[in-house]
């Protein structure tokens, strides 16, 4: 089971029920312009090539740094731009955000992490009631790591960071982080979601992370256990979730007069 798969599960499990047991979903429609979420597949295809190369930007000019990310950028948005010139206008939006970012990144540095890798798969067993395995797996965004040997993970959103305090304000409800710690391990001492949307990086951590990791795994393991001791998938989702899921015509809560759940 992937990590956006039980995001899935606890957003609403009839969604999850259509999307993962179905294997139903949006067809792929052909987009003439880049969406919100091409900007983000860049930005992460950016940032992974830019630290690849340099896996620590202390000692080196700011100056020097803002115009190798700005370069490696453009080659980046290059062919996009060429289909359609109009996607400039996603590329200068990120340039707004490079000095920002260098300078968060030396923050970082200066307070003994380094960058140790992106795009990392990981996976981890979990152990059912019955004995039965759960085997859950993710990839990390971005994994940094301190002298004594401690983590952290990292995930990018290019998205504002007054939406994701919302998530993280209750934390047992907002699953990435914390299943990303648990994929990791108990080196992890921080997990945090870095908002790229404003002039410079925001981060926006989740607490007690070996905690949360360990009880979204309990959760995990009995969530699954009673699915398949016959438990419902009912359509229960808040009504954030049911604006944007692409399953809600199937379900036909829109047109029940009063849910009856079980």
């Amino acid at each position: 089971l992937p990590v956006s798969a039980y995001a899935s599960l606890l957003a609403c499990p009839y969604q999850f029920f259509v999307r993962r047991m179905l294997g139903l979903g949006e067809t792929e429609e052909v987009r003439e312009a880049l969406e919100k979420r091409d900007y983000g597949e860049y930005v992460h295809r950016i940032l992974q090539r830019f630290h690849a190369g340099r896996t620590q930007l202390s000692g080196e000019s700011d100056e020097k740094l803002v115009d190798a990310l700005e370069t490696l950028s453009r080659e980046v948005f290059a062919p996009a731009i060429e289909e359609n010139f109009a996607e400039h206008a996603w590329l200068s939006r990120w340039l707004k955000r490079v000095p920002g970012y260098i300078a968060w990144q030396k923050a970082r540095e200066a307070g003994g992490w380094r960058y140790a890798g992106s795009e990392q798969p990981r996976e981890r067993t979990l152990v059912l009631a019955d004995g039965d395995a759960l085997v859950l797996h993710g990839r990390l965004d971005r994994l940094d790591r301190r002298a004594d040997a401690s983590e952290a993970v990292l995930d990018y959103k290019t998205q504002d960071a007054q939406g994701l305090r919302r998530r993280l304000a209750e934390p047992t409800e907002d699953v990435q982080l914390a299943c990303y710690a648990l994929l990791q391990g108990e080196r992890v001492s921080e997990a945090a979601y870095v908002a790229l949307d404003g002039e410079k990086p925001d981060e926006l951590a989740l607490q007690d992370v070996q905690e949360m990791a360990r009880v979204q795994g309990e959760r995990l393991a009995a969530i699954v256990h009673a699915l398949r001791q016959g438990a419902g998938l009912p359509a229960h989702g808040i009504d954030a979730v049911c604006a944007w899921c692409e399953v809600r015509g199937v379900c036909r809560r829109d047109y029940q007069a009063e849910a009856v759940l079980p």
